[in-house]
């Protein structure tokens, strides 16, 4: 496997940004003070987020899977919507489900739509962006963002709570400033609520997924400006700045899709899907773990492929984290989007096989095969990190596998498990283009010439797999990318240098139809 690469989702590891980080004034680099509600939380993620690059996720994970508050006695504290927890005291230190979705969705999604939010503000202010200190538009970020897209959360709440953290910051002369921006902008937001775009919409979703919500995901909400190109004589501008999606890959798709399927392609990535949950069948089936969730009130569905082609999926939209869902912890499922459960599916391993998981952390694709092996045979899965493949002996666990043997590879993935195996699955790392709803800050980072140095890396694993596959054994090359030069390609290539291999089958996934995007290929060795 080769060196960790800044496309590869990881533990705690801040990457380095496309361009230099700004350089942050003197009220920028006054220590903040713990944070205590979800707003404190959210801006101190940000705020962090923007001087270290670090992900997002790690760092939501950080400050919000661990106690927060001190055992001392304290004052009471406010939730999300503004209103004072007078029991505080007697609850759990640890943030509630409600507030930790709050925070997940206000952290993500500044970063997810910051162009977005950013032209809004640039045309509701009069000084430049580079003469407002960073944490201020911060904070008009966080209370503009609130006031388009949470439409659950009242304005006042959105605005009031977001002044108060100026106060947070140590710098309480910018409450005036931030009150006076946030209350004209609320003021032009209405709440009439489109079905196609206008220079004057914003695309949004609504705050709860209906069973509606599934087929129609993103409405145009009205503001009282015009401050977004044309979308119907600009369609790629528009998109650009209404999704917040970068133009050099909003230039790239427009050669391969019309402007109505581009249209469709932000609106999905704009959109929050729901969760997919893959039901362990060696415990369960989905019907039982189905009743399971009706009975405790769980907010879940059916997988969207049907019951004919993905009988252990289950979609899930709700406020209660993954791991207090009835069933995690005895291991009745695991969190994997659809598409990337084809992967397996796809290699078909059998029971009493030797498969081979190249890129194997942080773990579903390698448990949803030896789940699909009946917990028979054996597979080896490698990573570069100890501490990543960690986790996949912990999902194994959790699920009850015992098939699965980790190994620890040298990063140039010269000295591979020599096998040969029956079959090997290579989850390589990609742009994640196709699944840019769920990897917000790829909007940032990822430029152009990454797709080269990309498909190097992506090459080398292929042909390294290659070496340990038995004749008649079979590859499954998967990304979760739509970029020809990572997918078919790639494989094209592969093939003219390897005239003992053959293509069985390929297909790229489309993002929204109707899941996540990606790309798998099924090689098979002749001798």
């Amino acid at each position: 496997m080769p060196e960790r690469h800044p496309f590869r989702r990881r533990k705690s590891v801040v990457f380095q940004p496309a361009e230099p980080a700004p350089d942050h004034g003197p009220a920028d680099r006054i220590p903040l003070p713990k944070a205590r509600t979800a707003r404190e939380f959210a801006f101190r993620i940000l705020d962090e987020h923007y001087l270290t690059r670090e992900f997002v996720s790690d760092l939501i994970d950080h400050y919000l899977d661990r106690p927060y508050l001190s055992v001392m006695k304290r004052p009471p504290l406010k939730n999300f919507l503004g209103k004072t927890d007078d029991a505080a005291e007697s609850k759990t230190e640890r943030i509630s489900s409600l507030d930790r979705r709050f925070i997940t969705e206000l952290s993500n999604g500044v970063i997810r739509r910051m162009n977005t939010v950013d032209t809004v503000i640039r045309s509701f202010i009069t000084r430049p962006q580079e003469r407002v200190e960073n944490r201020l538009w911060t904070l008009l970020q966080i209370g503009v963002y609130q006031l388009l897209f949470m439409t659950s959360v009242p304005v006042h709440a959105a605005v009031g709570e977001t002044v108060e953290l100026a106060h947070f910051c140590g710098q309480p002369q910018w409450a005036g400033f931030l009150n006076g921006v946030l209350r004209s902008i609320s003021r032009e937001i209405t709440q009439y609520f489109m079905d196609f775009p206008a220079r004057d919409r914003v695309p949004v979703q609504p705050q709860r997924l209906t069973d509606a919500a599934y087929e129609n995901r993103i409405v145009y909400r009205t503001i009282g400006r015009e401050i977004f190109p044309d979308p119907v004589t600009e369609t790629h501008r528009y998109i650009i700045e209404a999704f917040s999606l970068p133009k050099w890959l909003v230039d790239r798709w427009a050669t391969r899709f019309s402007s109505d399927s581009l249209l469709k392609l932000a609106e999905w990535f704009a959109a929050r899907q729901p969760l997919t949950l893959r039901v362990n069948r060696l415990k369960t089936t989905r019907e039982a773990l189905l009743a399971e969730f009706e009975d405790k009130l769980v907010n879940s569905a059916l997988g969207c492929f049907g019951p004919g082609r993905r009988p252990e999926s289950i979609w899930y939209d709700g406020p209660v984290r993954i791991v207090d869902l009835p069933g995690f912890a005895e291991g009745l499922f695991t969190v994997q989007d659809e598409t990337a459960m084809s992967a397996a599916e796809l290699l078909a391993p059998k029971p009493g096989e030797q498969i081979l998981d190249l890129c194997a952390a942080p773990g579903t694709k390698t448990t949803h095969m030896a789940e699909l092996m009946n917990n028979e045979g054996h597979i080896v899965a490698t990573d570069i990190d100890a501490d990543r493949l960690q986790r996949v002996t912990d999902n194994a666990h959790r699920l009850g596998l015992t098939n699965i043997e980790p190994v620890v590879i040298p990063r140039d993935s010269t000295e591979l498990p020599y096998g040969p195996f029956d079959g090997i699955l290579i989850d390589v790392p990609c742009s994640n283009t196709g699944v840019l709803g769920k990897r917000p800050e790829v909007r940032a980072r990822l430029q152009a010439q990454d797709l080269i140095e990309l498909s190097i890396i992506q090459m080398r694993l292929l042909r390294a797999a290659s070496t340990r596959v038995k004749p008649g054994g079979r590859i499954v090359y998967s990304t979760c990318s739509i970029e020809v030069e990572e997918n078919y390609q790639l494989v094209q290539r592969f093939l003219e240098a390897n005239s003992n291999f053959s293509l069985v089958s390929q297909t790229e996934f489309i993002p929204g139809q109707p899941t996540d995007g990606g790309f798998q290929a099924l090689l098979r060795r002749q001798s």
